[in-house]
């Protein structure tokens, strides 16, 4: 469940922060005109899958000529959308964190704290596959979308075994008291 949670805060999060951008690039809208659909929800999509290091596979036809086949629009804007990287690995560092403490981990040892964040991976994987079929755009025959195998590598594996486990690392240290091994000596009076 938290993997889930994890993947749609990450792509609502995406959205509140690209959305004016995306609407005022002129790919955008050379690729609205070409299907003659609204693709903000797609193209918002594909900006979450490129924070993931996954580029999207664009045939090289029509209004596509103009990406490269494997375009990551967050590199290709620059700027400001840069920090877009850094949406899955906070909520994901969260939502490991989250399990863990949840779990009562923290209590175990510092592999347990990461062996149950990494836990994330359940949700997070059905998800990141489910959307390289739907943030798809055909303005054609073929159609762009993420990269299938490096879909589920980096964004459906990598990601959140690696910063899950990190986030519930955290949460171990974060939860443990101080421990006071001094031994106090009696009041003697």
């Amino acid at each position: 469940m938290a993997g889930a949670t994890a993947w749609v805060v990450g792509y609502i999060l995406t959205y509140a922060a690209a959305i004016g951008d995306v609407q005022a690039s002129e790919d955008f809208e050379s690729l609205e005109a070409a299907t003659g659909e609204d693709l903000a929800v797609e193209m918002i999509g594909l900006l979450f899958f490129n924070a993931h290091n996954v580029p999207a596979d664009a045939p090289q036809y029509s209004v596509l000529q103009a990406l490269d086949p494997r375009h990551n629009f967050i590199l290709a804007e620059g700027g400001s959308t840069l920090v877009l990287y850094a949406v899955p690995i906070l909520v994901l560092l969260f939502a490991g964190a989250i399990v863990t403490r949840y779990t009562q981990t923290v209590r175990g040892s510092v592999t347990d704290a990461a062996l149950t964040g990494s836990i994330v991976i359940v949700g997070y994987l059905p998800l990141v596959i489910l959307g390289t079929f739907v943030f798809t755009v055909a303005p054609g025959e073929e159609a762009m979308a993420p990269n299938l195998l490096l879909s589920i590598g980096f964004a459906g594996t990598f990601y959140p075994l690696v910063f899950g486990a990190i986030g519930g690392v955290i949460a171990y240290f974060a939860t443990r008291a101080p421990r006071n091994d001094s031994v106090s000596e009696p009041n003697s009076t």
